[in-house]
Order: C-alpha cells, then sequence, then structure tokens
C-alpha cells in the first residue's frame, strides 16, 4: 500500500490557496502536504473524535473552526483517505456522546459539498462591512 493521497478538491484549494474561510482553515499547506500525508499528525482530535462518536472508521483532521471545538475530518478507512467529510463539535470528554456509533456508510458529505454547506454559510454570518477596510 502507498502513502495515503488526499482527495482532489482538497488538495486543488490547497493549490489555490484557497484554505483561509473565515471562521474555518484548512491545517495543511503546501509545504506539509509536500512532506508525506501523517495520518497520525493530530492524534488528539482523531483520539478525541474516536472516543466521542464510537465510529467504525478512523479520521483525518483537515480544517478547524477558530472560534471553537469543531472540526472537519475525512473518513480513512484501511489506510485510504475516503472524500467523506464529517464536521463535528468535540467535548473532548473522552466518553461516547453520540447515541449511536457514527458509521462511514452514513457519511454522505463530501468536501465539496462541505465547502458549500458548511464553511460558505459559516462565512456568510461572520461578513460585514467592517472586514472590507484594510
Amino acid at each position: 500500500m502507498g502513502e495515503p493521497i488526499l482527495p482532489l478538491a482538497y488538495r486543488w484549494f490547497l493549490a489555490k490557496g484557497l484554505t483561509d474561510w473565515e471562521p474555518w482553515y484548512f491545517v495543511d499547506t503546501l509545504d506539509s502536504l509536500g512532506k508525506g500525508v501523517d495520518l497520525a499528525r493530530h492524534r488528539f482530535a482523531a483520539e478525541a473524535f474516536a472516543a466521542e462518536t464510537g465510529a467504525d472508521f478512523e479520521v483525518y483532521l483537515f480544517a478547524r473552526r477558530q472560534d471553537m471545538e469543531t472540526f472537519a475530518f475525512f473518513a480513512v478507512r484501511d489506510g485510504f483517505i475516503l472524500d467523506r467529510v464529517v464536521s463535528i463539535h468535540l467535548s473532548f470528554s473522552g466518553r461516547r456522546e453520540l447515541r449511536s456509533p457514527l458509521r462511514v456508510e452514513d457519511l454522505e458529505m463530501s468536501f465539496t459539498d462541505w465547502v458549500g454547506s458548511v464553511c460558505l454559510r459559516d462565512a456568510a454570518e461572520l461578513m460585514d462591512e467592517e472586514d472590507l477596510l484594510g
């Protein structure tokens, strides 16, 4: 098995410099990707995700909200990074927060879906004229 590959759309956004969608920002950069994809890089968030969701898959953190403990992850199955996204607020409680365990088959949101339905929506809520000054 080769090195994990991030979804094309995510890599495209990084290559175009489209990485800061206030209040969201991507955790990878072109430089960090040049060093390879490290599935253990953000282990703290992945471990909290596993404990709180009971998920049947691993995750790769790719974005977080700067104003709260909300994270966006790609699902990882058998070392392969899937273009399936889960965006979730973590409590870091160390215990399961969901009534039913999260299953990879239930994830329907792709990266581009996430940008449109989560990133742009959250950015629109924070937009104001003062942001355009200076």
